[in-house]
């Protein structure tokens, strides 16, 4: 009677172990939604919606922009964009992070668009510990050349 009580503990115990640790696991598609994002490099405050492209890799695009006018009062335009056919879309018309691809707890092998340079840097994230927060790194060549900052979800 008493080896039947331990196996029942034991067998308990390791499903409740099993069932706490399938809570705690991160999925690829944890990463969609929407996240206020304050530029690590100017005053700009964005919502980025992040969400599984057709290619199952993920991308994001604006939602909203804290300055989405110029002081003229006109829609701010992609002006800086490299490409000049893209110079005139309007925020609400560009993707701004794409290719991001989910392994080992981790969304990697991304890139990330800055209309206010032009420029397009790496990007990789993670969740942040205890939230639904992304932890972000943007990169140029090597995740050591880069900065962090955090994406609230909303």
């Amino acid at each position: 009677m008493k080896r039947l009580k331990i196996i029942t503990l034991l067998s308990l115990l390791l499903l409740s172990v099993h069932i706490v640790a399938q809570s705690q696991t991160t999925s690829a598609d944890d990463i969609c939604g929407t996240y206020l994002v304050e530029s690590p490099i100017s005053d700009d405050v964005v919502k980025i919606q992040i969400y599984r492209a057709n290619n199952g890799k993920y991308q994001g695009r604006f939602v909203w922009l804290s300055q989405s006018t110029n002081p003229d009062g006109s829609p701010r335009t992609d002006i800086k964009n490299p490409d000049p056919k893209k110079r005139n879309r309007t925020a609400d018309q560009i993707v701004v992070v794409w290719g991001l691809t989910y392994q080992d707890g981790e969304w990697i092998n991304g890139s990330i668009y800055d209309p206010n340079t032009g420029k397009t840097y790496s990007i990789k994230g993670k969740r942040a510990k205890g939230s639904n927060d992304m932890e972000m790194r943007y990169y140029w060549k090597k995740p050591v050349m880069g900065l962090n900052t955090t994406w609230k979800r909303i």
